[in-house]
């Protein structure tokens, strides 16, 4: 299930679990010199990859991509959100990717040049799988043949904290080559956990209590923290991130917007980043949601979904979540 709401079509909705833009945590990524092989990985699918030789010729999708940047790895080739916004840049989605340097394969979902993937000789792709059958971003109608050129990896959509998405990338990574034990990635991690003790200690003092959602344009879609990497690993610091008023297993419970009224407890909202700032004049439109008192108290911050699972990512975003926690106040 895939969802993209507010002005992006609804796909399913493990595609919002997905989780801010940084630097990249090896300064010497696109040396990393990928040892002899063989390269093998057991993948989300329950598949076994074996290649002789260390793959050279990589192509991830984008967020992917930026993930395993982070760990020290450049892609040779990637997909996904690779358009550039009003500014020029690219999506907190992007990372620290650099156009320029690898082949872009497609730009948005739904978009994936199989001439050009195969004119590459690619030797592995590397994507999420949501279902533990497909790959999130590579199109069903081209799946088969994409499947053909280059052994592929799924790595999963989901993980239970934040710790261990990254590190999948971070093992990953070091298979293919780079320095896991460099002294950027090093510190990359401890800038990580010293914001994740800012978030716990605004937490224990502020007593805020958080809801994360993503608002359509005729629904809420409101987070089951158990279901979301971020969530569970806020609650583990303490901050009371709440359930959803309506009972659920998956990742978003979907509900109305006469519903919404049931959150005029909560302090703070965080909301998905990437698609608030082009909704927020119609969702001041509807009163069930211009009227929740965080709303009304300027309490909304970004939730950044689909952000790269990597150190130097989260250490920004739990950065700025604790500071945006320190300035609200307990409604």
């Amino acid at each position: 299930m895939k969802i993209r709401v507010a002005g992006v079509a609804l796909v399913a909705a493990f595609s919002l679990v997905l989780s801010a833009c940084g630097g990249t945590e090896s300064a010497d990524s696109s040396s990393a010199s990928a040892p002899a092989g063989p390269f093998e990985y057991k993948d989300a699918r329950g598949k076994d990859v074996k290649i002789s030789n260390t793959p050279t010729t990589v192509v991830a999708q984008s967020t992917v991509a930026a993930a395993l940047l982070d760990a020290g790895y450049q892609v040779k080739g990637a997909y996904g959100e690779l358009t550039p916004g009003a500014d020029g840049k690219l999506s907190y989605q992007a990372g620290s990717l650099d156009p320029t340097k690898i082949e872009v394969l497609g730009k948005t979902y739904g978009e994936f040049d199989t001439e050009k993937y195969a004119l590459m000789n690619p030797e592995l792709l590397i994507d999420y799988t949501f279902d533990q059958k497909g790959l999130w971003y590579v199109p069903q109608a081209q799946a088969s043949r994409v499947e053909k050129l280059a052994p592929t990896v799924a790595v999963p959509g989901n993980y239970k904290t934040t710790d261990e998405a990254i590190e999948t990338f971070v093992e990953l990574a070091g298979k293919l080559g780079a320095d896991t034990s460099s002294p950027a990635l090093s510190k990359a991690k401890s800038d990580y956990q010293a914001a994740l003790a800012e978030v716990a200690s605004v937490a224990k003092s502020s007593g805020l209590k958080v809801a994360i959602m993503s608002p359509g344009k005729d629904s809420l879609y409101v987070v089951n923290p158990a279901m979301l990497p971020e969530a569970t690993t806020l609650k583990g610091q303490g901050l009371d991130v709440i359930d959803p008023t309506k009972a659920t297993k998956d990742v978003f419970a979907q509900q109305s917007w006469e519903e919404a009224t049931g959150y005029r407890d909560v302090d703070v909202i965080l909301v998905d980043a990437r698609n608030y700032d082009a909704a927020k004049a119609d969702l001041a439109k509807i009163a069930t949601w211009a009227n929740l008192p965080a709303v009304k108290a300027g309490q909304v911050y970004p939730w950044y979904a689909s952000a790269p699972y990597s150190y130097t990512s989260y250490a920004k975003i739990y950065q700025e979540l604790a500071t945006d926690l320190g300035a609200a106040k307990k409604l």
